[in-house]
């Protein structure tokens, strides 16, 4: 119920979110003191995930593909003023997966949901310069969060010589609150149904963030 009240009247139609972003631009400590922990979620454990505050993006063919190669790598095309990034774990009825918490200007905040849509509506199947090949990009429902959110799944596609390509679901969901980009990733590796990201911890997360920025 926290998280609904957070997004009651800041949510709508992530395309529409390319105004210019509202919201506290949170630095590194800050950022690392929001996001959720084993305190918040009893139960769950978290590992952070070491990486740069830069912008880390892999090049894709299709260019038109490049907004969902972002997604997936929880990156964007704009460098952020801080980032976490954090493994979480699985429980009954979902995969666990990664999450990351990014701030940014506020202009570069609210460009990138928008950004992801247009991308969404085209992007079928993409092949970065170096990793796995993605296949059957599926845009999903609107989930409605924050001031602009995305949702999507698709198949990563590990290819071994000799051997019939693994495909693995992952889905994706992107949100912007306020100047802060937030990505939540899960992958199913244990059978060919989507992958399923904790709820609690989107829930939990968009709360305890939106505490942080009042």
């Amino acid at each position: 119920m926290a998280a609904a009240l957070f997004v009651t009247g800041c949510g709508g139609d992530g395309r529409t979110s390319g105004a210019a972003a509202d919201g506290k631009v949170l630095g590194q400590q800050d950022l690392e003191r929001a996001v959720v922990t084993e305190k918040d979620l009893p139960g769950r454990t978290f590992d952070a995930l070491p990486g740069p505050v830069s912008a880390d993006i892999t090049l894709v063919d299709p260019s038109s593909c490049q907004a969902v190669a972002d997604a997936v790598g929880m990156s964007s095309p704009f460098p952020p003023k801080a980032r976490v990034k954090q493994v979480i774990s699985s429980a009954e009825g979902d995969h666990g997966g990664s999450m990351m918490l990014a701030s940014y200007p506020p202009d570069q905040a609210a460009a990138i949901i928008p950004a992801l849509h247009t991308a969404l509506d085209s992007c079928r199947a993409f092949t970065p310069a170096y990793g796995f090949a993605y296949e059957d990009v599926t845009q999903m429902q609107d989930p409605g969060l924050g001031n602009g959110s995305a949702a999507f799944h698709l198949l990563q596609v590990l290819s071994s010589k000799g051997k019939k390509p693994l495909k693995v679901p992952v889905t994706v969901t992107v949100v912007r609150a306020g100047a802060t980009l937030l990505t939540f990733q899960s992958t199913n590796t244990k059978d060919s149904d989507p992958a399923v990201f904790p709820q609690d911890a989107v829930d939990t997360q968009l709360a305890k963030l939106a505490d942080a920025t009042r």
